[in-house]
């Protein structure tokens, strides 16, 4: 008589199956590990990038002002004043009266959009507009083509700040929404003067939308 084989006819069966393939808890953990470890390595450099292109965008943004004001210069002998007004007595304009948010940066980006002579046709960098004050100028400027009364954002989103030559020891107030604002002055060099001394100074907040730290970017840089 045949001796019986102790695996019973189902065992066989599964023992013919495939078996089963997927990942242990412990197998899971080292993936999420490694994950883990490319995140904190790869990140930062990603970041480090990111911040790097938006200051480089923003300094570009402030030498086409920066050019502007030259060219504003050559026609009438001075930088953009800072407070919307002519220094020439006679020359009187409908503009609407300052709220004193933001006027620096309006005022420049006013006297430059007079004409194409007078500074930088700026309509490129409409993408950088903002109205965080949202206050109208009365009138349209002429190569603008707009009322409202504008300002030039950094790349992070914070209206630029403009000094002129005779506006670098005053604080100026910045409006940045929904009714927050921030305060800036002027940046110093080591010896104690501003930056632009004598001309005019561009100055945006940083990466940490804050003025008056470490992160400011300033033009012209000496």
């Amino acid at each position: 008589m045949t001796e019986c084989n102790p695996v019973s006819l189902v065992d066989r069966n599964r023992a013919g199956e495939p078996r089963e393939v997927g990942f242990t808890l412990i197998e899971l953990l080292i993936v999420i590990s490694i994950l883990g470890l490319l995140a904190a390595v790869l990140l930062p450099n990603i970041f480090g990038v990111t911040q790097a292109a938006k200051e480089t965008a923003t300094e570009a943004t402030m030498l086409r002002l920066s050019v502007g004001c030259q060219t504003f210069e050559r026609k009438h002998n001075y930088y953009p004043p800072d407070d919307l007004k002519w220094p020439e007595a006679e020359k009187k304009t409908p503009w609407k009266p300052d709220n004193g948010q933001n006027t620096g940066i309006e005022s420049l980006i006013c006297f430059l959009s007079q004409s194409r002579q007078d500074g930088e046709d700026l309509g490129d960098l409409s993408d950088r507009f903002t109205n965080t004050d949202k206050d109208d100028h009365g009138v349209e400027m002429p190569t603008l083509k707009r009322k409202d009364r504008v300002e030039l954002a950094d790349a992070w989103g914070t209206p630029l700040v403009y000094f002129g030559k005779f506006g670098m020891e005053k604080q100026q107030t910045v409006a940045v929404g929904e009714g927050d604002t921030l305060f800036a002055k002027a940046k110093k060099r080591e010896d104690g003067r501003p930056y632009g001394d004598g001309k005019f100074q561009i100055l945006s907040a940083g990466k940490d939308m804050i003025f008056g730290t470490d992160d400011d970017l300033v033009w012209p840089k000496n």
